[in-house]
């Protein structure tokens, strides 16, 4: 079963990089310093922020256990949270670029 993950995982990596290369070559070059300083700037602060969101994962477990919700239950609110965000993050997200 650990063998289709890995298998997976491999050929998934093989296909980030053709695309990260395939675009590299494909977008220009910004060399405006301006911009490369606010997109520094902006980078270390989302940074932070996903970091704080990450952080907070096993806090909310533990709050939904000390509710005394069983395992089962706080694994269907995660998955059913991160699902919701998944489908309804890529329709917002489309909505708004355009």
């Amino acid at each position: 079963m650990a063998n289709i993950f890995i298998a997976g995982f491999g050929v998934l990596s093989v296909l980030c990089a053709a695309l990260f290369l395939y675009t590299r070559t494909a977008v220009p070059t910004i060399s405006d310093a301006a911009f490369k300083q606010f997109q520094r700037v902006y980078l270390v602060v989302y940074m932070l922020a996903m970091a704080g969101d990450w952080l907070q994962g096993p806090h909310v477990y533990a709050l939904y256990d000390s509710y005394g919700m069983t395992t089962h239950q706080i694994e269907v609110l995660f998955v059913a949270g991160f699902g919701s965000s998944m489908i309804f993050g890529t329709i917002v997200g489309s909505i708004a670029d355009k």
